[in-house]
């Protein structure tokens, strides 16, 4: 009998303490998005927001995309994350995509994940014109590629991260790159311990 009780309390006890702390529920606010983030000096939502309305912008800026007669058909392929760390590097060509097309004067065409970036496209193109009722679907006249890439410095006290993010626009047909940009961040933590 004393066994079954001790029993029922130790459950009881258990119960108790899940109710109090495995049940409770975090206080959760929802916060501004477009607020500057630096819960850490690692890639933030700042970065990745930063970066795809600048480099965006600059591709609407260039004459390839400005002083276009009718809007570009372009491939978005991959931009590579070059870093120590875990970058979403879709997210960023996601963003840049949908600025893009927003704006009215890029069309994209979809993606072949199979396919290498410039000579694919291009040999892509020469066997879809070969095929003609497939040339539609490989009459790209422009395709964007890039690379994330850091350089991280920590000391006892301080901890430095520099991103270089780099964008192009290629020709396929000629592999010509048209167009290139970069986007720098540099940040720098008093605690190095805290995000690294």
């Amino acid at each position: 009998m004393k066994k079954m009780r001790n029993k029922i309390w130790l459950a009881a006890a258990f119960f108790s303490c899940l109710l109090q702390f495995g049940c409770s529920s975090p206080n959760v606010e929802y916060g501004d998005a477009r607020a500057v983030e630096t819960v850490t000096s690692a890639w933030g939502s700042t970065d990745l927001q930063g970066t795809a309305e600048r480099m965006a912008q600059s591709l609407l800026d260039s004459r390839y995309i400005a002083q276009a007669v009718a809007p570009p058909k372009v491939r978005l392929r991959e931009v590579r994350n070059q870093t120590d760390e875990h970058i979403d590097a879709k997210a960023i060509t996601d963003k840049i995509r949908i600025r893009l097309l927003q704006s009215g004067r890029v069309r994209f065409l979809a993606d072949n994940a199979n396919l290498d970036q410039v000579f694919a496209e291009r040999d892509l193109t020469e066997a879809m014109t070969r095929r003609g009722e497939n040339k539609l679907l490989a009459d790209t006249d422009y395709i964007i590629t890039g690379t994330v890439r850091s350089i991280r410095k920590v000391t006892k006290n301080v901890a430095d991260l520099y991103y270089l993010i780099t964008l192009e626009l290629a020709d396929p047909q000629s592999a010509e790159i048209v167009w290139a940009d970069e986007q720098e961040i540099r940040k720098v933590s008093n605690n190095p311990k805290i995000g690294w």
